[in-house]
């Protein structure tokens, strides 16, 4: 079940995939809309056993009003708790008595390097992103001997549409900051999802991936 503001971005990802896939749209930041979405997927498919948590304001909206403490709006602040945090609180607290009920699962939350270390701006994308690890860890501690799982990605720069619309030089300056001949791709990061959230990684839980081409290992 592919749920995602955009209904029409959601019904053609579901398409791609095929008949195993259907759509719903879904505002993270409403929580009707995340109580409606748990249940079409139990009235689909019965169970929950992998949730991917990718919510995230982002856009030139949010680049360049996210700024110093000083500089960033309450309004930006709490537009970004509500998108990149709150949406991953509520997903869980309704999901998961169904995936302990069924047996366990695996949630894989979507963080950013931007949360493991400070900068001079996006002070609000970054310490939601810092609360989404934070967050991983307690869902792991508190559920992971009932069978559940919760682990987070946390992506370097990845050349996807909306990161294009809102910088786009930013891919070309930041090959210059990876140990690596390129930046990420879609795919890289969905080759993670896939990872955590199958039982070749039955033992990884409360971990955090960075998937940044060795951004961090360089600076």
């Amino acid at each position: 079940m592919i749920g995602d503001i955009n209904a029409d971005g959601a019904e053609k990802a579901a398409a791609d995939i095929g008949d195993a896939a259907s759509a719903v749209r879904f505002d993270a930041t409403d929580q009707q809309s995340i109580q409606d979405l748990v249940a079409a997927v139990l009235d689909r498919h019965g169970r929950i056993d992998v949730i991917h948590n990718n919510a995230a304001l982002v856009g030139p909206d949010a680049w360049f009003t996210d700024s110093t403490v000083i500089d960033t709006s309450v309004e930006m602040w709490d537009r970004a708790f509500a998108t990149n945090v709150r949406s991953i609180f509520l997903m869980c607290k309704y999901a998961l008595p169904h995936m302990v009920a069924a047996g366990g699962g695996s949630i894989v939350n979507m963080a950013s390097v931007g949360g493991m270390r400070g900068s001079t701006g996006l002070t609000a994308y970054g310490t939601t992103k810092a609360a989404v690890i934070g967050l991983t860890r307690f869902i792991a501690a508190q559920h992971g001997k009932e069978g559940v799982r919760c682990n987070a990605i946390a992506p370097g720069v990845i050349r996807t549409q909306q990161l294009l619309d809102a910088v786009p030089d930013l891919p070309r300056q930041a090959l210059a900051g990876v140990a690596s001949p390129r930046v990420g791709e879609p795919s890289d990061i969905a080759n993670m999802v896939l990872f955590l959230a199958s039982d070749e990684s039955a033992f990884v839980n409360g971990e955090v991936y960075r998937v940044d081409g060795g951004g961090m290992a360089t600076s």
